[in-house]
């Protein structure tokens, strides 16, 4: 075995230490469970370094040096859920994918690794364990409902169907939801990873401004086309239509949202308003449903005209 070889072994060895540290802070110390944000950074380095092969090797030595001090489940969630991210950014950095390439192909590893996170722990224990999360808020809802009517606390029936209707739609929206969450999950991780590594001289391509975040012209094309294809699957009788129609309409509309709340960014820094009051407005409108609403609007716009190109071609006027 060269010298180069024995450097990489020892190196991936320090890294599995480390992620593993990392990972028992995050079981045993719930007030540092965020530094679980930390755990892909080893494995990007072993990665960027020394190559994917020896970033498997230490995800994979950590997940089971994990596993033996805690339990076989906490091996398996380490292992895909923060050992997959690390891998697939450290893939990405490794290839000198642009950030955001970098970040669908996160994103994508995220997801496949939640579901197959999902699978495996229904195998284990019998219970899925979204279902039994979602039966439990169900049964807290009804609790709720049930203390607030012995209390003599009168709820209006329509507020009552209201929420039952919300609880109902979180269940069909799951998969749309899944998906945002392994983006959310992908940024966080991504943006952790790059100030840490920054640290350590080693470049992490950055993301682009939030002023500038743009999704790709053709959206809006694909869009009319997934919903005229749910329309005709719903036309010709194909089966829960209506649940691939939800969740194509609420992914659409966060990524139209997003890119709305860019539009506003980049005008609220093109007036020259400090950054923390950019950022006090942005939270603002995103949490008052009719300024959210014309984000949303904002965003379509912005995916088929292109406002700001045409603002800044126009010189600002």
């Amino acid at each position: 075995m060269g010298d180069k070889s024995v450097k990489a072994l020892a190196n991936t060895a320090l890294a599995t230490a480390l992620s593993v540290i990392i990972a028992i802070i995050g079981l045993f110390v719930p007030v540092l469970a965020l530094a679980s944000l930390l755990w892909p950074v080893p494995v990007i380095v072993v990665v960027k370094r020394y190559g994917l092969r020896y970033g498997i090797y230490s995800t994979i030595a950590s997940g089971l040096i994990v596993g033996m001090v805690s339990e076989p489940i906490y091996a398996a969630y380490v292992i895909l859920s923060y050992g997959a991210l690390g891998l697939s950014i450290g893939y990405g950095v490794q290839k000198g994918y642009t950030a955001g390439k970098t970040l669908v192909i996160t994103s994508i590893v995220s997801l496949v690794s939640k579901l197959m996170l999902m699978y495996a722990v229904t195998r284990l224990m019998g219970v899925n364990p979204l279902e039994a999360q979602i039966e439990s808020m169900g049964k807290g809802l009804e609790l709720s409902m049930e203390f607030y009517d012995r209390m003599g606390v009168n709820v209006p029936e329509e507020m009552k169907e209201a929420l039952m209707s919300s609880f109902e739609l979180l269940k069909v929206m799951l998969p749309a939801l899944l998906i945002m969450v392994a983006l959310m999950d992908s940024y966080l991780n991504y943006t952790v990873a790059r100030i840490v590594l920054r640290r350590l001289d080693l470049r992490l391509e950055p993301l682009p401004p939030f002023a500038e975040w743009r999704a790709p012209g053709h959206l809006a094309i694909g869009f009319l086309l997934l919903m005229l294809l749910s329309f005709v699957g719903g036309y010709f009788g194909l089966g829960n239509m209506d649940v691939v129609l939800g969740n194509i309409l609420l992914l659409f509309q966060m990524v139209f949202l997003v890119q709305g709340l860019s539009v506003a960014y980049y005008f609220l820094s093109r007036k020259g308003v400090n950054k923390l009051v950019r950022v006090l407005l942005i939270i603002f409108i995103l949490f008052n449903q009719p300024l959210a609403m014309a984000a949303m609007l904002a965003g379509v716009l912005d995916v088929v005209l292109d406002i700001r190109k045409r603002f800044s071609r126009d010189g600002g006027n």
